[in-house]
């Protein structure tokens, strides 16, 4: 038959030690998984760190970018109208230089007509 005794002070006191002794082992535990996550947490706001530099690298890379092809397509820009300008003064001198050759051609052909009669002229 067993009797309803309570168990002595130090069986309890035993028991509690124990159910310590394992709550400080969790603790203990958690303790480590906390440094753990620490650290990575730790180790991966340094690598955010360095994602915002290499980003901020980038966009100033980018911008220089932009400045350096305005600044280029505003040369190219520049550089057609002078050379639309150079091909109208050209078209123009070339107009000019058919005109004076058109003109002596058709001197010389007039003079070769006057030598066709007699091979002499004023003779």
């Amino acid at each position: 038959m067993t009797t309803n005794q309570p168990d002595s002070i130090e069986t309890r006191l035993t028991r509690l030690e124990t159910l310590f002794a394992n709550v400080g082992e969790t603790v203990a535990a958690q303790n480590k998984s906390i440094d753990a996550l620490t650290a990575n947490v730790s180790q991966q706001s340094d690598t955010i760190d360095v994602l915002v530099a290499n980003i901020s690298q980038l966009a100033e890379n980018l911008n220089n970018i932009s400045e350096q092809t305005d600044r280029k397509i505003s040369n190219l820009v520049e550089q057609a109208a002078q050379d639309r300008q150079q091909a109208a003064i050209d078209r123009q001198q070339a107009d000019i230089d058919r005109q004076a050759w058109q003109a002596e051609i058709q001197r010389i052909w007039e003079y070769l007509l006057q030598q066709r009669g007699n091979g002499r002229q004023g003779v």
